[in-house]
């Protein structure tokens, strides 16, 4: 509820498509992913997640496409690659550099909860997102 409801219009209203778990930034060059992870541990009154941060170049995916690699068309936010594709926790890129996650049960507030995470995904993981740039062919 707190993703659907309110993480994700306030990341489309930053320039983000997509729904569920995943959303793109858009770029010509670049896939700019931010993806959600739901911890295995997770019950039915009891969620936990994390963001995951992904940029990966549009001409090296298609190029692994085109030789044959077993990937989807369109690469995730919630999957390392390889040294030549970037990928983060948003906990990596938060003051204290470790890995966060965040807990939603029955108790926690929805609203207050979607603020603080699009707060950390406007404070460090969509200025990291931006900064990949650079990985353009």
């Amino acid at each position: 509820m707190a993703i659907r409801k309110g993480v994700a219009p306030e990341l489309r209203k930053l320039g983000f498509v997509g729904s569920g778990q995943v959303f793109e930034l858009p770029d010509p060059h670049v896939w700019l992913l931010l993806g959600i992870q739901k911890s295995s541990g997770s019950s039915a009154t009891r969620l936990k997640f994390t963001v995951n941060l992904a940029a990966v170049p549009k001409g090296t995916w298609q190029e692994l496409l085109e030789s044959g690699a077993n990937y989807p068309s369109r690469p995730s936010p919630n999957k390392v690659y390889g040294t030549w594709a970037w990928w983060s926790r948003i906990g990596e890129l938060m003051p204290g550099g470790q890995d966060f996650w965040w807990t939603v049960t029955g108790d926690v507030g929805h609203s207050e909860l979607a603020h603080k995470v699009v707060s950390a995904c406007v404070g460090y993981g969509i200025p990291a997102l931006r900064e990949q740039g650079n990985l353009r062919q």
